[in-house]
């Protein structure tokens, strides 16, 4: 369906299917000050998210925010991210350097994998990051992607665990 304003009114419109084509259905008409509205508190709502879905939300917005934390070390935050088939682990996920190098030039990506709690999930946010924030994130975290040479280059360690890609 297509979704306009229509003055005071939000109006869903030409309903289509995309496997059997067009949809038999009427317009629908709602007032736009309260359609608006709703869609505000819907979008605020996050009691349908798992807690490690809203820890790791909220710690990316605040990670986010203090992005110069990485620039002493050189790194930059890909994203932090939670699964649902891990509910009490969220990860934290960094590039280094911060702009991947061209072709040939040494690279590698840190993870860290952080347990989550039953606390609130805007506490834990708080206390994940003055913990991820606290040194160097290198060494706090897991080379999960480039190369043990890459490591070597950079200077940072490399797991021993980890097989060559």
């Amino acid at each position: 369906m297509t979704l306009r304003r229509d003055g005071d009114e939000a109006v869903w419109a030409d309903w289509r299917d995309p496997a059997t084509g067009d949809v038999d259905m009427p317009e629908l008409r709602f007032d736009a000050g309260q359609y608006e509205a709703e869609v505000r508190r819907a979008g605020e709502d996050r009691s349908w998210e798992w807690p490690a879905g809203a820890v790791a939300q909220l710690l990316e917005a605040k990670l986010r925010r203090r992005a110069a934390w990485l620039d002493r070390w050189k790194c930059e935050l890909e994203e932090v991210w939670a699964s649902r088939a891990e509910p009490d682990r969220i990860h934290v996920v960094l590039t280094h350097p911060r702009v991947r190098p061209e072709e040939g030039q040494p690279w590698l990506q840190f993870g860290m994998s952080l347990p989550v709690s039953g606390d609130g999930p805007a506490d834990q946010a708080g206390r994940l990051e003055a913990r991820v924030t606290a040194g160097d994130p290198r060494l706090a975290a897991e080379a999960w992607g480039g190369s043990e040479e890459h490591a070597e280059q950079l200077a940072s360690p490399w797991p021993a665990h980890r097989p060559q890609p």
